[in-house]
């Protein structure tokens, strides 16, 4: 029996709304994509989020370029600083719980995939308490001097000490979901990259790093700090060799502009420190 040359055939539409960020899921849970009204909701979330955020980073390169003249330190330090921290701790925390929750209610061992989603979203957690706690608690350990009243949360070794379980997170956090990305897109010899899948790359120099800071907080020889930067310089290449790999293998929009931010985030590290933060140490003048 031919068809008739006249007949249609019905299409089936798809169920999930069109949606710019496809965020709605991360916002109220599975399924929460199907329905319009919640991806609408989690668009506008998003989207607000990026214009404060760009707002928020107007306002301080305003007020650095202009050494205070125009901007607000007061509003960036009291306000906008620590309001973002907690923000980013607030969405943390909501992507921890799930993925322990998630893994709470499996009948069999959390597979692979399930151990490196909480690994990561466990750093991820620890990397942005430090990150809350040093803007709460605002102070210059090369220089010993603190924003406000003197605390035994500001002073240099309680700062220290948030600052190093801070940044080895951050650096575990980034070179395993690097890895772990690398292994789905098929990157390199049996899958491995060439820096974040190896720990002499990733734990070795960040461990570096921090003897280095300890060093400048236990001393008070401020060249140990610039010796630190040196290294953060070093691991911020290995994030953009191994981002820019990834990011050429993406096909996925969420893979491109993940692995581009994590690819500028590396290089805007490199360049800040070798511009910025290492100068100062052969231009300052001792009080």
């Amino acid at each position: 029996h031919k068809a008739s040359p006249y007949s249609y055939t019905r299409v089936p539409m798809s169920a999930t709304p069109p949606s710019v960020t496809k965020s709605a899921s991360l916002w109220f849970g599975k399924g929460a994509s199907h329905s319009v009204y919640k991806a609408l909701v989690a668009d506008v979330l998003a989207l607000l989020i990026v214009y404060l955020g760009s707002e928020a980073g107007r306002l301080f390169i305003v007020t650095w370029a202009s050494d205070g003249r125009l901007g607000s330190e007061e509003a960036l330090f009291d306000w906008i600083i620590p309001a973002f921290a907690f923000a980013a701790l607030l969405v943390g925390l909501l992507i921890f719980m799930r993925l322990l929750a998630h893994s709470a209610h499996m009948a069999h061992p959390p597979v692979v995939f399930g151990r490196k989603g909480l690994l990561i979203s466990g750093a991820s957690l620890l990397f942005i308490s430090s990150c809350c706690y040093r803007a709460m608690n605002v102070a210059d350990e090369g220089a010993s001097m603190c924003r406000g009243q003197a605390t035994p949360f500001n002073a240099p070794v309680a700062g220290r000490a948030v600052a190093t379980v801070g940044e080895i997170a951050l650096v575990v956090q980034i070179s395993t979901f690097l890895d772990d990305t690398s292994k789905r897109l098929g990157i390199g010899g049996a899958s491995r990259l060439r820096f974040s899948s190896r720990k002499r790359f990733t734990i070795v120099p960040v461990c570096c790093a921090e003897c280095f800071s300890w060093l400048g907080v236990l001393t008070s020889v401020a060249r140990f700090y610039c010796a630190e930067y040196i290294v953060w310089m070093i691991i911020s290449l290995s994030w953009a060799w191994d981002a820019a790999e990834c990011l050429h293998k993406s096909v996925r929009w969420s893979d491109v502009a993940t692995h581009a931010a994590i690819l500028l985030g590396g290089l805007s590290l490199f360049f800040f420190n070798a511009f910025l933060e290492i100068p100062h140490f052969f231009r300052y003048v001792r009080l």
